[in-house]
């Protein structure tokens, strides 16, 4: 994974909206209806990142799971394999469809941790976005003034930013693994075609 840096201005910028606008249940009793209805819509939003960014952890978790499958299964396969004379030299083509299997899951990994680091990245939007709904509502009842609506608005737009272009690499690696994708089901077919073996755990995904 490759790390990006923020420019400063940037950091500084959503460092100063980093602040959470609270209003009281009174306040937000005295709330219109539709300003209320604003700061419901972008907590529910940012629950709804959350629960994205949690999925996307769950998918790392697995990925990371079926790395650690591969080895014993190869191991248990090469020994069944070893037990009869005439599938002994199996083992070494059942190899290559194991290393064609680790190359997509590495690649795959790639992509949830870059889904990961993009669903965290969304989860800030949201909390920005919320942060400049609540900051507006605080001007209206005149509780803020008006001049502190910048740095929210500033803070928003550099957390969507950084958002795009999370999302935008990890659209990269996608393209990456479905190729890889492609080698380890043709490694799969070759296999199945040199050997006639079909019973080797290769094809359970």
């Amino acid at each position: 994974m490759i790390t990006r840096v923020l420019p400063a201005c940037l950091l500084v910028l959503m460092a100063c909206g980093s602040t959470n606008p609270s209003l009281s249940r009174d306040e937000r009793e005295r709330l219109p209806q539709d300003g209320r209805q604003e700061i419901f819509d972008g907590e529910n939003d940012l629950i709804i990142a959350r629960n994205r960014a949690d999925e996307a952890r769950d998918r790392l978790a697995q990925v990371d799971a079926a790395l650690e499958k591969l080895s014993p299964r190869q191991d248990r396969n090469e020994a069944r394999l070893s037990h009869t004379p005439a599938t002994a030299n199996y083992g070494s083509h059942l190899r290559k469809v194991t290393r064609a299997e680790r190359d997509y899951l590495d690649a795959r990994r790639e992509v949830a941790l870059a889904e990961v680091e993009a669903a965290r990245q969304e989860v800030a939007v949201a909390r920005a976005r919320l942060n400049l709904v609540k900051q507006r509502q605080l001007v209206r009842i005149g509780k803020e003034p008006l001049k502190s609506l910048p740095e929210y608005e500033q803070a928003l737009t550099a957390a969507e930013g950084e958002a795009k272009a999370k999302h935008g690499s990890s659209l990269d690696l996608r393209t990456k693994a479905q190729s890889l994708l492609d080698a380890w089901k043709n490694a799969q077919a070759e296999y199945a075609r040199t050997t006639n073996d079909y019973d080797s755990g290769i094809w359970l995904e």
